[in-house]
């Protein structure tokens, strides 16, 4: 019998889901959600980030639909604070960092020049973490929402390309010379959400635009994508930081993002089959492929357990850290691909592939990630030792509580509305959706 089959199996998911959400309860600061250290207290030498106040709050969000009690006040806390606090009053926007209290009158203050800017990769995040508050009918999430998607269509949305940009200055004058990945990586997990929300196709194409530009460079360089580019979408692969400018790394082949890629290249599928649409077949090849890709370059390298961080683009190892988020990105991987393949009719023994890997890779964090219930060691060694890492990432629950809900849930609708609708331990492909999407609008 598949884990996925097993009732203890959805307890114990449970179980270290709902002590991530107890243990994220220790983030929260007057201005937002701060960066937790390993014994679960907040970390005051980072400022509040815009992206982890964001992505906790959609974890809250989630833990409200879930029924988890408490979760409410975390939740709305997080919409507040975005709302008031992250809120640039001079110019619009959000701030990508603040400091942890706010000024004598009341304004959330950036963290220096560079928490002034503003950021998709951040602002993905504010979408997710605003659609999730919409469906969870929390106070101000609707209208959160509302101002979220008006700066997309004002500032980041770049139809000549049909992709994101990556960066202004504070009062939208500059624009950075530079195009991320990662930003249009999460954007399009963001763009799904809105677009079930406001029942909204618009952003489904969107989300589909930018895997079609991930499926064409993944193509062509044996299913690995780069994280740099220049401002006319050129690969930059001498790029000597990460793009949210602040920590610096390698230019690589970032692991996590390729299983990402692939994860949400199923939920496209997924969701233009529930809404009637038909999905091109490029979608299932870009997802098998840098799945497979992602788990050859990232898997067990040195014979011991674990994913590397980045390879380059011949598949040599360039960072082997044992990054939390990575791992988790590929459980959410590979239970997407398996149920994908039972959504369109395979048998139970044409996922046994996907099924061993997901058994390994959780074995894997059950053995070494997990400390105890709640506390997930961020970073260990290529020899599995926790350690320090001089990695770009926020230290919050979002990618874990993600791999913890994948295997409950359908592929779609996203995470919040699908337990909103009580598909919760209903992972099948629901039926055809009878509400009013409007078809047929431009992208």
């Amino acid at each position: 019998m598949s884990w996925l089959d097993s009732i203890e199996h959805n307890r114990w998911l449970s179980k270290h889901l709902q002590a991530l959400v107890e243990t994220g309860r220790s983030a929260m600061v007057p201005t937002g959600f701060g960066m937790l250290n390993p014994d679960g207290s907040i970390d005051k030498t980072r400022p509040v980030d815009l992206a982890a106040t964001a992505r906790f709050t959609y974890v809250f969000c989630l833990a409200t639909e879930l029924g988890i009690p408490g979760s409410r006040k975390y939740a709305d806390h997080g919409v507040r604070c975005l709302r008031k606090y992250f809120k640039d009053p001079e110019f619009d926007g959000w701030f990508f960092a603040i400091e942890h209290q706010p000024d004598a009158d009341g304004n959330g203050v950036p963290h220096g020049e560079d928490g002034a800017w503003k950021r998709q990769y951040s602002n993905a995040f504010l979408l997710l973490a605003a659609a999730s508050a919409t469906v969870a009918n929390r106070p101000g999430g609707n209208e959160l929402l509302l101002e979220a998607m008006r700066d997309q269509e004002a500032h980041w949305w770049d139809e000549t390309v049909d992709r994101v940009r990556a960066r202004y200055n504070r009062d939208y004058s500059e624009l950075a010379d530079y195009r991320g990945m990662d930003s249009n990586l999460h954007t399009t997990e963001a763009y799904l959400a809105v677009a079930e929300v406001m029942d909204d196709p618009v952003w489904i194409d969107r989300a589909t635009a930018i895997l079609r530009f991930v499926y064409e460079e993944a193509s062509n360089n044996d299913w690995r994508v780069g994280e740099h580019y220049d401002s006319n979408w050129e690969p930059l692969r001498n790029y000597p930081g990460h793009s949210r400018g602040v920590q610096h790394f390698p230019n690589a082949v970032v692991i996590g993002h390729q299983m990402e890629w692939a994860r949400l290249a199923v939920h496209v599928r997924a969701a233009n089959k529930t809404i009637g649409r038909t999905s091109p077949d490029w979608l299932l090849e870009l997802s098998q492929e840098m799945f497979e890709r992602a788990r050859v370059d990232g898997w067990r390298r040195n014979g011991k357990p674990g994913f590397v961080y980045s390879v380059d683009f011949e598949g040599n190892v360039v960072d082997a850290s044992r990054m939390q988020w990575i791992v988790s990105e590929g459980i959410a991987a590979t239970i997407a691909l398996r149920q994908a393949v039972l959504d369109d009719g395979g048998s139970i023994g044409s996922v046994e592939h996907y099924d061993h890997h997901y058994r390994s890779w959780l074995d894997y964090v059950e053995e070494y990630v997990i400390e105890q219930p709640g506390y997930w060691h961020r970073c260990l060694s290529e020899d599995n030792e926790v350690t320090e890492s001089y990695l770009p990432g926020l230290k919050d629950n979002y990618h874990a509580v993600q791999a913890l809900l994948m295997p409950r849930l359908p592929l779609w609708p996203p995470f919040a509305a699908a337990i909103s609708r009580g598909l919760l331990d209903k992972p099948h492909q629901p039926e055809r959706e009878a509400k009013g999407w409007r078809l047929g609008r431009r992208r």
